[in-house]
């Protein structure tokens, strides 16, 4: 296996992905027109073909997702990291393989809609729900291709250390030994750790949870039916647990890649515990949803919440950090 063979599975997870991505935004254009018509019409085949529309966009998301999983096997296959002789006192292994989630880079958002979709399919009785977050996921469809193609340019950033790892070795680059380092702490701490396959898909599934709560929150204020409440607040209680775990499996991770760092400074974890505390609150005045005017009062906290998950996720993209893509 040679660094030509990972080029051309590069290239044909493009060729292979692209369409599909393209066929989710298709459809996710047609979902709006069906959710927008059932608004309109409250006409039950109408509905038939939104769902229909959800489950083929799920599917192609799914798809999409095993084609990404063929990339990383390939890239563990292809990619093999021999360190030369004359750093191995310096590294303490001989070589490394790159062990990659599906859920870095490019591919976060991604897999975020895919976990959304097949959440909306279980609360496909709401009808009216259903047509709502059906534009939802039309616009995350929409992001995804357009502003987070995993096809369109496959890992960037892991692409990009690849290629200056196999040119350095082949010209004799003088900065090998930095690079060395910072490859090694990267496949160590980041790439190959086992935190990387448990902390951030418990995120990302629970805020694909949290994506039906926020909209049974507005459903609530536009409804006034308690039917929506109880919907919102199952699906926060299986959000919260996924999340208060996946950011416990993130301590420990965090002692051991960054331990000589100020890592608890970090914007994206201030932020992480602050939509830690409002779902905690959002849980806790569940409590008294039944006393006088509290029904509004969580379905707002409930809406309130959410968007602070978007600004913590958001905060990856704006404000330097350990978390950030964004350089200080």
């Amino acid at each position: 296996m040679t660094f030509s063979e990972y080029l051309a599975a590069r290239d044909f997870l493009t060729n292979i992905g692209q369409p599909v991505i393209t066929y989710i935004l298709l459809v996710s254009i047609l979902q709006v027109l069906f959710s927008i018509v059932y608004f309109l019409k409250r006409k039950d085949n109408y509905y038939r073909y939104l769902i229909k529309s959800v489950y083929i966009s799920t599917s192609l998301y799914v798809l999409g997702f095993l084609f990404l999983i063929w990339f990383h096997l390939q890239i563990y296959n292809t990619v093999l990291i021999e360190y030369p002789e004359f750093l191995r006192q310096a590294i303490p292994v001989e070589s490394s393989r790159l062990i990659i989630p599906m859920w870095i880079e490019s591919e976060k958002l991604y897999f975020w809609s895919m976990a959304a979709s097949v959440f909306v399919l279980t609360v496909q009785r709401r009808k009216e729900l259903v047509s709502f977050l059906g534009i939802v996921l039309s616009v995350f469809s929409a992001i995804v291709f357009f502003l987070s193609n995993p096809f369109k340019e496959p890992l960037p950033i892991v692409h990009n250390e690849i290629t200056m790892w196999y040119s350095a070795l082949s010209s004799g680059d003088g900065r090998i030994f930095e690079m060395a380092g910072n490859l090694f702490g990267r496949i160590t701490f980041y790439y190959n750790s086992t935190y990387m396959w448990t902390h951030p898909p418990m995120l990302f599934i629970a805020y694909a949870s949290l994506i039906i709560t926020a909209a049974a929150c507005v459903y609530m204020l536009i409804r006034r039916d308690p039917m929506y409440d109880e919907i919102a607040y199952r699906y926060a209680k299986a959000g919260y647990i996924l999340l208060t775990l996946g950011m416990l499996i993130g301590y420990p991770w965090a002692i051991e890649a960054w331990k000589d760092s100020a890592w608890w400074w970090d914007p994206k974890i201030s932020g992480s515990i602050m939509m830690w505390v409002l779902y905690t609150a959002y849980l806790h005045a569940h409590i008294y949803v039944g006393r006088g005017k509290m029904w509004n009062a969580t379905a707002y906290l409930g809406i309130i919440c959410f968007a602070s998950l978007l600004f913590t996720y958001l905060l990856t993209y704006i404000v330097p950090g350990i978390h950030s893509v964004v350089q200080p």
